[in-house]
């Protein structure tokens, strides 16, 4: 009989995305809750990177951006004096006025190009300025805050469209269905996740499996959003990595590896932004003295994602991928390009308690 494996589980963005939930950074930058007129030279920064291009940016983009705007970025402000003092020194009610009897200045054809006031209709019946308050505030002020909106828009999305995950014909699912059957063969999985939705199934008992989350949940209305520390940061912008939020609590996830007879991770880039908690672990591996070798499963979108899969392990391994390889060799399943690779899929289901008639039906009807 077999001894009990213990087993990490390790989620990120691409998790969510393979079941069908609409979590990638377009579709928070394109919902009702994201901050994205608000006068802050940070938005200003983060609306002008991608332009159109929204498709293909990831959230470690969006935290690469952060440290990027932290250290070069344009602050100057987004509002000249005059459109400052047109703002503090009218109200609704006078620019309603204005519009209607007084004529248009240029000041306010000026900030209503840039999103700063609010129209009615095209006949610009009436008009508002959600954020008049705020135009007092210094610039270092107003990022602070459109950092802050940026977290709670964030979270108020994502409560938005978070909900069990229902039974589907995704890889996501069968890997977690897959979890269940580990722990009653009597295996111990443990899952850390950084995404911040709930991970549960619908129909399904996840309570013999805890979950950790990494940068906090929606569940608790806290999340932990930035750039990572040890690297460069303007002091007075430091605001924007994680490790300075109130809430920066993480599982000890290092402890967890190092126990580890098996690493699954699905959907995570394994980039610079998460080195911290990932660096030791694949250092160990090309390790003259390591005498425990985990498996090491890895589930990634396409061939694209494979590469740059491979580039991480290569930067966390200090260059020494082709050791790690010789050692213990990771196995990456493409979950977008499951036929050519259902065969290690196929082997990871049946080794993880999934019979091997209902391993190939469920292969079968994902690569259709």
């Amino acid at each position: 009989m077999e001894e009990p494996r213990k087993i990490v589980v390790i989620l990120g963005n691409g998790f969510d995305l393979d079941l069908g939930l609409k979590t990638s950074y377009k579709d928070f930058w394109e919902s009702e809750f994201c901050p994205k007129d608000y006068p802050a030279p940070l938005i200003r920064h983060l609306n002008s990177k991608w332009n159109d291009h929204l498709d293909a940016v990831r959230w470690y983009d969006l935290e690469n951006e952060l440290h990027e705007y932290a250290l070069h970025g344009d602050k100057t402000d987004v509002v000249n004096e005059v459109e400052r003092s047109y703002v503090l020194n009218h109200s609704d009610y006078q620019i309603n006025n204005e519009l209607n009897y007084l004529g248009v200045r240029d000041d306010f054809f000026s900030l209503a190009e840039k999103g700063y006031i609010q129209l009615e209709d095209h006949f610009i019946k009436t008009a508002q300025i959600p954020y008049r308050d705020d135009f007092s505030l210094s610039v270092l002020d107003r990022d602070k805050k459109a950092f802050l909106l940026i977290k709670e828009g964030l979270c108020k999305y994502l409560t938005s469209i978070d909900k069990p995950i229902p039974e589907s014909l995704t890889v996501a699912f069968h890997l977690l269905l897959s979890m269940t059957k580990c722990v009653k063969a009597g295996d111990t999985v443990d899952i850390y996740t950084f995404n911040y939705t709930r991970v549960q199934m619908h129909g399904y008992s996840m309570n013999s499996i805890p979950v950790f989350y990494m940068h906090g949940s929606c569940k608790d209305s806290m999340i932990i959003v930035g750039t990572r520390d040890g690297t460069p940061m303007v002091c007075e912008y430091d605001f924007l990595q994680k490790v300075m939020d109130d809430s920066f609590r993480p599982p000890d996830i290092l402890a967890a590896l190092d126990k580890a007879d098996e690493v699954i991770f699905f959907g995570h880039s394994l980039g610079e932004n998460d080195r911290q908690y990932f660096e030791q672990f694949f250092t160990k591996q090309v390790g003259s003295d390591n005498l425990k070798e985990p498996y090491i499963f890895i589930f990634t979108r396409d061939s694209d994602s494979k590469v740059d899969i491979k580039r991480s392990l290569k930067s966390l391994t200090g260059d020494r991928l082709s050791l790690l390889y010789s050692t213990n060799q990771p196995i990456i399943i493409r979950t977008g390009e499951l036929k050519e690779d259902q065969k290690l899929f196929f082997d990871f289901l049946v080794a993880h308690h999934t019979d091997r008639h209902y391993a190939s039906e469920v292969i079968g009807k994902l690569i259709k």
